[in-house]
C-alpha cells in the first residue's frame, strides 16, 4: 500500500471516529439524542470523563469538547422532539418510501420532513437497533421495514450461496423474527434487499448479484403476502435479473414488490414491459435524480436520470400518467441540505410535470394504500 493511500485510510478512520453526532447515534438505542450509562459500550470511568456536567448523559457537544473538534453544523442531536417543528402541509404531502435510518437522529429526520412537507418516511436499516429508535421517536410517521440488516449479515458471513439458501440457520432465524414483527405490527414490509447491486452501490463490500427468484426471496414474498405490506428489492437492470424478477413476481402475484430505484437505469420502455406483465411490482423513483445521482454517475449512466430540479423526461412522463397507481417517490439521502434538494427535485421536476391526480398518487396516495399509512 502506498504512503498516500495508507494515510488516506488512516485519516478517514480518524474523521469517522471523531464525529460527535456519529458517536451519539451509534449508541443511542432509545432515540433521545444522548448516551446514558446503560447505552455506553466502554468502561464507566471513560463515560465519567466525557460527561462534563455530570448529569448522567453524554451529548454530541460533550464528545466534541472531549476531542477538541467543532460540532458539525445544523445538528439537532441535543434537542427534543418539539424542536423538530410542525409538518408543512401548504403543498401536497409526500411519503418518502426510501429513507434509511442511519447516522442521522430521528429528530433531525423529523425536522427535515416537517420543513419539506414529508408526512411519512422510512425503509430498512443497516443496524436493527435503528428501527426501534426511529419507531419510538417518529411513531406512525416512520415506515418500518425489516430484514435489510439481517440479509447483509448473511451475505457477509456466507456469501451469495447463503443469501439464496432458505435452510441457512441465519435466514431461518431472520424469518422467525420478521414474522413476529409482522404479527406485532412493528413493520410494514421487508427490505431494502440488495438482490443485485453489483455496480450500483458505492461500497464494494456491499455489492452482490444473486438469483432474484431464489427460494429465500420467494419465502419473503410469501410472508409479505401473508401479512400485507411490501418487499423492497434493489434489482439493477441486468437482463437475466429482470427475467428472474418476473419469475419471482409470478411466484406469488399477491405479494407486493417495490422495485427500488425502478431498476436504477432502466428506460421507460423497458420498465413499462415489466409493469404491464406483473401487476404486483411497483416503482420507487428514488436515486433517479440529483442530488442522490452525482454528475459522475449521470455522465456514466445518463438513462439513470429521470427528472431534474425543473423537468421530467417525456417518455417517463407518459409512462407515469399511463400507470399512475404504480409509482412512488423516495430520497435515499440524508443531511438537511441534500434532503431539501431531493424533495425540491421531486416537487418541481417530477410532481409539477404530472397531472394533479397523478401527482397526488405518486406523492403519497399509492404508498398510503400499499403500506397502510395513517
Amino acid at each position: 500500500m502506498s504512503l498516500v493511500v495508507g494515510l488516506g485510510i488512516i485519516l478517514s478512520s480518524v474523521v469517522w471516529a471523531k464525529n460527535p453526532n456519529m458517536a451519539v447515534s451509534k449508541r443511542d438505542s432509545n432515540g433521545d439524542g444522548k448516551v446514558s450509562l446503560d447505552e455506553w459500550d466502554k468502561p464507566e470511568f471513560i463515560f465519567n470523563k466525557i460527561d462534563f456536567n455530570g448529569d448522567g448523559f453524554i451529548t454530541a457537544q460533550e464528545f466534541a469538547k472531549k476531542w477538541g473538534v467543532p460540532m458539525p453544523g445544523g445538528s439537532l442531536t441535543n434537542k427534543s422532539i418539539s424542536d423538530a417543528g410542525s409538518l408543512d402541509e401548504s403543498k401536497t404531502i409526500i411519503a418518502d418510501v426510501h429513507m434509511h435510518p442511519m447516522s442521522q437522529s430521528p429528530i433531525d429526520q423529523l425536522t427535515w420532513m416537517n420543513k419539506n412537507g414529508v408526512k411519512w418516511a422510512g425503509l430498512g436499516a443497516m443496524r436493527r437497533s435503528n428501527v426501534e429508535r426511529y419507531r419510538n421517536i417518529m411513531g406512525d410517521r416512520y415506515i418500518p421495514f425489516g430484514g435489510q440488516g439481517a440479509m447483509n449479515e448473511i451475505y457477509f458471513q456466507h456469501g451469495t450461496d447463503g443469501v439464496e439458501d432458505e435452510h441457512n440457520e441465519m435466514f431461518e432465524a431472520m424469518m422467525e423474527e420478521l414474522e413476529a414483527s409482522f404479527e406485532d405490527e412493528k413493520i410494514k414490509g421487508i427490505g431494502e434487499i440488495f438482490a443485485n447491486n453489483r455496480t450500483t452501490n458505492p461500497r464494494p463490500d456491499f455489492r452482490r448479484k444473486t438469483r432474484i427468484d431464489a427460494p429465500t426471496y420467494r419465502a419473503m414474498l410469501d410472508l409479505v403476502d401473508k401479512y400485507g405490506g411490501a418487499m423492497s428489492m434493489h434489482v439493477q437492470w441486468d437482463h437475466d435479473s429482470i427475467e428472474q424478477l418476473g419469475v419471482l413476481a409470478d411466484h406469488n402475484p399477491n405479494g407486493n414488490i417495490i422495485w427500488a430505484h425502478c431498476g436504477n437505469d432502466g428506460s421507460a420502455y423497458d420498465v413499462r414491459q415489466v409493469l404491464k406483465s406483473h401487476l404486483n411490482i411497483y416503482c420507487d423513483l428514488s436515486a433517479r435524480s440529483k442530488p442522490k445521482l452525482s454528475d459522475w454517475v449521470i455522465n456514466k449512466r445518463p438513462r439513470a436520470e429521470i427528472f431534474t430540479s425543473y423537468s421530467l423526461n417525456g417518455s417517463w412522463q407518459d409512462l407515469i400518467e399511463e400507470m399512475p397507481d404504480r409509482f412512488m417517490v423516495g430520497t435515499d439521502t440524508k443531511g438537511g441540505s441534500k434532503y431539501d434538494k431531493g424533495i425540491r427535485a421531486i416537487r418541481n421536476g417530477l410532481l409539477a410535470n404530472l397531472s394533479q391526480e397523478t401527482a397526488e398518487k405518486v406523492a403519497y396516495k399509492n404508498a398510503q394504500q400499499l403500506l397502510d399509512l395513517h
